[in-house]
């Protein structure tokens, strides 16, 4: 892909997660507003916003990232700086611990409510952890989201999913 181009997906892919993350916000915060039980929210809100922030802070790091790329880009230089690439490495570790707490958000909806699966809370927070764990595969292990030629092109050729990009760029600091 030509730089210009890839100037353009970069910004594309920075503001597309940043409009994400700030969309997700104001629908949490609507139906937060005209939720009756908002009032005891830690027993009727505690999985979808435990999830939710899991899918906010991963989508943090998508800014972070293609801001970096663009930037990088943009100074004609080929990577990302090894400082950058370490805090990386440390969020992918960090994602999957927060992941794999999910289970306590789901023991202690329990514990306050005395019910689990007849809640929509419940239900929410799984789905937006699904979201969470398609997010981090996406950034550090396998590219999900294959919306452009070059993408297609790029799968039609190798046949199998492409490397995610932070997983790529960590693969290369590792070598």
């Amino acid at each position: 892909m030509e730089r210009k181009a890839l100037a353009r997906r970069y910004r594309y892919l920075w503001i597309g997660e940043a409009t994400n993350i700030l969309f997700f916000t104001a629908l949490f915060l609507y139906h937060a507003l005209i939720d009756e039980e908002w009032s005891n929210w830690i027993a009727h809100w505690i999985v979808r916003t435990y999830s939710l922030t899991i899918v906010i802070i991963i989508l943090l790091q998508g800014v972070i990232w293609w801001r970096w790329k663009l930037d990088t880009l943009q100074a004609g230089q080929r990577t990302i700086p090894l400082r950058i690439l370490i805090r990386f490495r440390r969020f992918k570790g960090v994602n999957w611990l927060l992941i794999g707490l999910f289970p306590v958000a789901l023991w202690l909806k329990w514990w306050l409510t005395d019910s689990f699966w007849s809640s929509n809370d419940t239900w929410l927070g799984l789905l937006f952890m699904g979201g969470a764990l398609l997010e981090q595969i996406n950034y550090y292990y396998y590219q999900l989201m294959y919306d452009n030629r070059y993408d297609w092109t790029w799968l039609r050729a190798h046949r199998r999913l492409r490397q995610g990009s932070i997983g790529k760029a960590l693969a290369q600091m590792s070598e």
